[in-house]
């Protein structure tokens, strides 16, 4: 006689699993989540200070990419060739990345060559030498990379998004930097960048794997110990999203012969220590944040408008925007466009449904348990509270929210942060014909490659 499977109730409670925070001499905290399964350890030295704070566009991640290429501590220098053999003679990796809000080097390593590893991360991050051959090297990769991109419909599409967005404020420029400030970056704007990004002040180290906290902790100290703040000033944390006010605009860009429109609109909303954040994740999963959401269910399976479409919440320490994006049929771009700020009113003015609610928490919860399955999943979440100063329990009343999350609590978000009267519409491809299109939405500017109105 065939049975039902047993019903799995959906946890409610967290706990991060166990963890230990050790604050060494030089003020630096390290995140530490032990794990002797396997003899691994990966480890990152994060600085809080990132693009954002770019004197000039691109500057902070052409600094970083130059970070291993070349070494000169009190001990020893090192090129980039030596660095790498290395490195490599260990079977690991030693990366430097470079987003809006942080900079990261990162080690991964068997923990059998743990000493060699922090040898080589803290050379990284305390002495790097920024060879002029490599700047060279570096420079003419980079641009090579940015020609690359503006090939790419999604890409322009994102520069003017961003141009609507963020125009004048902190975001307002590719994190890699344009053709024209890449071209001129020298010696002296990557030891500028690193003396402001790489201050013991805006660092924390997360590490997970193969180790006893307090020992890793004393290696990491012998080796950056030294590593001093040089003008005492550290990024500020983050504050409450203030709303930039602003009419809906439409930002174009020129990607000659396209196929498709590549499609992107989005709007201010709240950052992540505020009270409706969960809420809006939450909003946004039903909206577009997940493949049976209301967006692709209208325009790709009704409307049959792209074959995909998606929103999500970017939530950044000065600014967070909801943002959806897609590709749509360049003749019914408009009619794309309509449907989504349908989609927007909607949510304003109508509750989501019963069955939209448990879809949705479920949903919700189940992903968030992936994402604790190991010990680096838990020092990413672990950095993440770091970063933007959110409390330590921040991922136990996440989940808690979560599962008690009501209709009538939604629909107060719904109608306070949903709007169809400050979206940002950018476009690429043809630009008459998507004037044409777009200019009943808003008023209309076109930017270049590099976000400069035209």
């Amino acid at each position: 006689m065939p049975t039902k499977p047993p019903l799995i109730p959906t946890p409610t409670t967290f706990s991060l699993p166990t963890h230990t925070e050790i604050t060494l001499p030089n003020g630096m905290t390290l995140i530490a989540v032990e794990d002797t399964s396997q003899p691994l350890l990966t480890m990152s030295i994060v600085s809080q200070s990132g693009a954002a704070e770019d004197n000039i566009a691109g500057e902070t991640n052409f600094m970083a990419t130059l970070m291993n290429k070349g070494t000169a501590s009190p001990k020893r220098t090192l090129d980039a060739q030596a660095l790498a053999e290395e490195i490599d003679f260990t079977g690991g990796s030693l990366s430097v990345s470079c987003v809006f809000d942080s900079l990261s080097a990162h080690l991964s390593i068997l923990s059998d060559f743990t000493a060699t590893g922090l040898d080589l991360l803290t050379d990284v991050v305390q002495h790097p030498s920024f060879p002029p051959e490599e700047i060279d090297r570096v420079r003419q990769q980079t641009l090579v990379e940015i020609e690359q991109a503006n090939s790419d419909a999604a890409y322009l599409s994102s520069i003017a998004f961003t141009q609507g967005m963020f125009r004048g404020e902190k975001y307002g420029h590719p994190v890699v930097g344009t053709l024209e400030t890449v071209t001129n970056f020298q010696q002296a704007d990557c030891q500028r960048a690193y003396l402001r990004s790489l201050q013991p002040d805006n660092l924390f180290i997360a590490a997970a794997g193969n180790f006893r906290a307090h020992d890793l902790a004393e290696q990491i100290q012998e080796r950056i110990g030294k590593h001093q703040s040089s003008n005492g000033k550290k990024t500020q944390a983050p504050s409450r999203q203030v709303d930039k006010p602003q009419a809906t605009n439409v930002v174009l860009v020129e990607k000659p012969d396209a196929a498709q429109t590549s499609l992107r609109m989005g709007f201010r909303t709240v950052n992540r220590a505020e009270e409706d954040f969960i809420p809006m994740q939450f909003l946004n999963t039903i909206f577009g944040g997940s493949f049976i959401s209301r967006l692709n269910h209208n325009l790709r399976e009704e409307k049959g408008y792209t074959y995909g479409i998606h929103s999500s919440i970017d939530a950044r320490k000065h600014a967070s925007v909801l943002t959806v994006s897609s590709h749509v049929g360049s003749d019914v771009v408009d009619s794309a466009v309509s449907e989504v700020l349908r989609e927007i009113e909607r949510l304003r003015t109508e509750p989501v449904t019963d069955d939209e609610l448990e879809t949705t928490r479920k949903y919700m919860i189940g992903s968030f348990a992936l994402r604790t399955e190991t010990p680096t999943q838990v020092v990413s979440l672990l950095s993440t509270l770091e970063l933007y100063g959110l409390p330590k329990d921040y991922h136990s009343r996440y989940l808690a929210e979560l599962a008690a999350m009501t209709k009538d609590r939604l629909f107060e978000v719904q109608q306070r942060r949903f709007s169809t009267e400050s979206v940002v519409i950018a476009a690429s491809g043809n630009v008459e014909h998507l004037r044409q299109k777009l200019r009943n939405f808003g008023a209309v500017s076109v930017v270049n490659t590099n976000g400069v109105t035209v």
